[in-house]
């Protein structure tokens, strides 16, 4: 009966290292794929006035460094290249020289909830939920 016992307490183990693998995968390649996503949207646009579209064009995805650990998971930054500076002041606004305010566009945390929810339902896609 001990013989029985251990070959299953090792299936079931053996499953879920399986599993884990899985769902990592599938995290990995969701994260991966939404990482494109925010960036083609930012592309695009938001409600701001382009004038040369050069900030828009910035926008790129990018994986960050791996690391010695043993499972890593998503690890990916979009950002602007060019116009990194740009991002804050159009995300929040600023004092203008005039003494007066700019306004806010917000366009990055739109994007970024927008992401996080699609990045939920690439994964339980994935995994089959």
């Amino acid at each position: 009966m001990n013989v029985t016992i251990n070959n299953l307490d090792e299936a079931i183990k053996a499953e879920l290292e399986n599993y884990n693998v899985e769902v990592v995968k599938a995290t990995n390649e969701s994260i991966r794929e939404a990482a494109k996503e925010a960036t083609k949207i930012l592309k695009n646009g938001g409600p701001y006035q382009a004038r040369t579209g050069a900030y828009q064009k910035g926008w790129a995805a990018k994986q960050r460094e791996r690391t010695d650990s043993v499972v890593t998971v998503g690890g990916y930054t979009v950002f602007n290249k060019k116009h990194y500076k740009l991002t804050h002041l159009l995300e929040y606004g600023h004092q203008s020289r005039n003494g007066g305010r700019v306004r806010a566009f917000s366009h990055i945390a739109p994007v970024n909830e927008q992401i996080g929810d699609m990045i939920a339902g690439m994964i339980e896609r994935k995994l089959g939920g």
